[in-house]
């Protein structure tokens, strides 16, 4: 091959990648990222400074390819896992990630499960003697650059299963709010409104991918949210998102977009 189209070939790979990664520079802004993971939950949250959070890591490894895609390829930290309970729609890849990149901090709710992955998971974390945070509800987690992660479930009586038992964090940033619930269900939303926990959000993630469970009329109205969001499959078993939750959204003119027929929803909050 001609020396000179070699040349030019690795000039033009070169700009590409260094465009790619402009493109991923901080901007100052707040950016959360609802995943494309299929039957799961991931999101990654970006703050204003470029730190990362991720929250769960779906039902396989499609998550460390989006990973891949909004972070700079030379950025192999994460400030911040959550997982937010051991279901392996929202754990597979994380065990993936504490080997791929540098995580400070991992929040979990410590829970018996018989799931490989979540012990596998563990011993990962112990093994690189990652600082291990337990949800209080009465501590907020600062992130900086003006971001709080108010910690609303689940509380260290809480005596439920695994899906109700879910870590719910509200994302705080100046004027804006994302209430982010995983999987819980009627049960845990009951106990979060008689707690008095504020709830006022202006998005939400839809718990347990919409499924009818969850999602209660009284809840929506204690969150009072502009914005849902639901993290779903394609043609999946269950039926996700229940016809009910949408009309219940619908009801209330609160606008829903899905992973299923969206892909990744980015929000950008200035």
């Amino acid at each position: 091959m001609n020396k000179k189209w070699i040349i030019t070939g690795l000039l033009t790979i070169s700009l590409v990648l260094t465009a790619r990664e402009l493109t991923l520079l901080p901007d100052g802004n707040l950016h959360t990222y609802i995943l494309d993971v299929g039957q799961g939950d991931s999101i990654l949250i970006v703050t204003p400074s470029g730190k990362q959070i991720l929250i769960d890591g779906g039902p396989d490894l499609a998550a460390l390819e989006h990973l891949g895609e909004h972070m700079s390829f030379f950025d192999r930290s994460i400030d911040l896992v959550v997982l937010t309970h051991p279901h392996a729609d929202h754990m597979t890849a994380l065990p993936d990630v504490l080997k791929r990149y540098d995580v400070g901090n991992l929040l979990v709710a410590m829970t018996e499960s018989k799931n490989s992955r979540y012990k596998s998971f563990l011993e990962e974390a112990s093994g690189q003697n990652i600082r291990v945070i337990l949800p209080n509800p009465n501590e907020d987690i600062d992130i900086g650059d003006g971001i709080i992660l108010d910690v609303i479930h689940p509380c260290s009586y809480c005596d439920m299963d695994t899906n109700n038992s879910s870590i719910v964090l509200r994302v705080l940033y100046k004027e804006h709010s994302i209430l982010l619930t995983g999987d819980i269900e009627g049960e845990a939303e009951e106990k979060i409104l008689k707690s008095g926990a504020e709830l006022g959000s202006d998005l939400i993630k839809i718990a347990h991918h919409g499924s009818r469970t969850s999602s209660s009329t009284g809840f929506l109205l204690g969150v009072n949210p502009k914005q849902a969001f639901i993290s779903v499959g394609e043609d999946n078993s269950y039926s996700h998102p229940s016809p009910e939750v949408i009309a219940r959204l619908n009801d209330m003119n609160i606008g829903i977009k899905s992973t299923k027929d969206d892909g990744t929803i980015q929000l950008v909050l200035k």
